[in-house]
């Protein structure tokens, strides 16, 4: 059994304990070896994303997936198979032969919730050269100078909230049930509070000179070149495991998500393949677990046959919890360009009762933001609050903030290229019931108007950068509609 330390931990009393120190050995190995190699560094960052063309019979080839509820079983599977070949690297350089990969968990207060120690050094202890560090503008130089990344930005508490894996149209953990989907608009409240915020929040705006020249992990193409990024999806990974831990959380049992099959490359780069069906239990199945969830394990490894149907007092997995009503929807598109950005919906009074606080009406209001459309990634990402006051402090801000908005693969979205999956289009759907709630409680809701605010996130600087130019102008995204509606 293989256990994955947090990376903050490992390094309180040494910027390169043995797993870093290892984790970096390996890359500058798996650097050195041919691109066309499966177990190399460029080839395995090509699995998530990449501008170039596969070698002749290359299976998985830029097959990230995103937007669906494939997310998590894919990308756990592709760490798993990293993870091995990382391995297999460190005890040949004479590692630790129980070496796994750290994981990073960044909602925690600071300094937890500024980059690791290692991956700001230059060097290695001797001398060499730092393959975890990146200089700006291959990641964002705030985030390089130790910003802290605020909590709208790391909290996972929304997404661990949600008590079913799929379930359109009320937001869910693990996205809707679409795909395979290289990209597109169906994504789960994990997927896109903290994984895809995180991404820009990182990698920055910059994009450097030539392919992959700067803001790496802003770019699916580029991301996985980072380090930083293993360590990233090592925690979202772990963030799956505390879900699924909290009864009655259950994954989907519909047998065209469990035997959906995507291939990899193992550590002596021989192609193989899994299934949802295979990664359901880390522990029982991929011989890992993580040092907050050391006894974790699922009670029971579903068997191989197909489901048994569902129960008839249940909605099966990806059924709508009720029919949504729109309450109101703005009638003029919205352009975020930095900054920002605030639309003012008007309630008639024929929906009203639409917009009720929810324990009097039921079901969850919700706040979609549909038909975004952009020439390209902007590189950065948005707030988004509801009836947010103009003179909000942090504290106020938490308090109406109902999610983040973020762009990450946009420019994938409709690629002519993209696996069919009979996708949803670039979308965003955050449930806004908990902040109607207490602003009910407070007195202080209005049902005739609802105001969306669009801010840009930005880092809390350390007072040695405070000075620092601000960056380039942001790209700018078009909103088509934004609507409120009951589900």
């Amino acid at each position: 059994m293989f256990t994955r330390r947090e990376i903050w931990g490992l390094e309180q009393t040494d910027t390169f304990d043995a797993i870093t120190l290892a984790y970096a050995t390996a890359i500058q190995v798996m650097q050195a070896r041919d691109a066309d190699d499966p177990t190399s560094w460029s080839f395995q960052a090509a699995l998530h994303g990449s501008v170039r063309n596969p070698p002749p019979g290359t299976l998985g080839w830029a097959d990230c997936q995103h937007g669906s509820w494939f997310f998590l079983p894919w990308h756990r599977m592709y760490l798993y198979f990293f993870e091995r070949i990382v391995r297999k690297a460190v005890v040949e350089a004479g590692g630790p032969e129980d070496w796994a990969l750290p994981y990073w968990n960044y909602d925690r207060p600071s300094p937890s919730n500024t980059i690791p120690p290692a991956f700001r050094e230059p060097q290695l202890p001797d001398g060499s050269s730092n393959p975890l560090f990146l200089a700006p503008p291959q990641r964002d130089p705030d985030v390089m100078d130790g910003a802290q990344i605020p909590p709208t930005v790391t909290s996972p508490v929304a997404a661990l909230s949600r008590t079913r894996f799929s379930s359109p149209p009320t937001p869910s953990f693990g996205g809707q049930r679409i795909g395979p989907v290289h990209f597109d608009g169906g994504f789960g409240t994990l997927e896109s509070t903290p994984h895809n915020v995180m991404h820009p929040t990182i990698g920055g705006q910059d994009p450097g000179s030539g392919v992959c020249g700067g803001a790496l992990m802003s770019d699916p193409d580029c991301a996985a070149l980072d380090p930083i990024f293993w360590l990233h999806h090592a925690n979202i990974d772990r963030l799956w495991n505390v879900w699924i831990s909290q009864p009655p959380r259950e994954n989907p049992t519909d047998a065209t998500w469990l035997s959906q099959e995507f291939a990899f490359y193992d550590e002596s780069g021989d192609e193989t393949r899994m299934t949802p069906q295979e990664v359901l239990d880390s522990a029982a199945q991929l011989d890992y677990v993580y040092e907050d969830l050391p006894s974790f394990r699922l009670p029971q490894v579903p068997s191989q046959e197909p489901p048994s149907p569902e129960p008839a007092d249940r909605a099966p997995e990806g059924a709508p919890e009720r029919p949504p009503e729109l309450a109101a929807a703005s009638e003029e598109s919205l352009e975020l360009a930095g900054g920002v950005e605030t639309v003012s919906l008007s309630v008639p009074s024929s929906s009203r009762r639409l917009v009720a606080p929810p324990q009097e009406g039921g079901g969850r209001l919700l706040v979609r933001v549909e038909d975004i459309e952009a020439e390209r990634d902007p590189k950065v990402a948005y707030s988004v609050y509801l009836n947010l006051p103009d003179d909000a402090g942090d504290d106020e801000r938490l308090v109406h903030h109902i999610g983040n908005l973020s762009f990450f693969g946009i420019e994938k979205a409709g690629d002519a290229d993209a696996p069919p999956g009979g996708g949803v289009g670039w979308r965003h759907t955050f449930d806004a019931t908990g902040v109607v709630e207490h602003l009910t409680d407070e007195g202080r809701w209005d049902p005739e108007t609802v105001n969306v605010t669009f801010e840009q996130i930005r880092l809390r600087r350390p007072s040695a950068a405070a000075d620092r130019a601000p960056a380039a102008p942001v790209a700018p995204v078009k909103i088509g509609r934004v609507s409120v509606f009951r589900a």
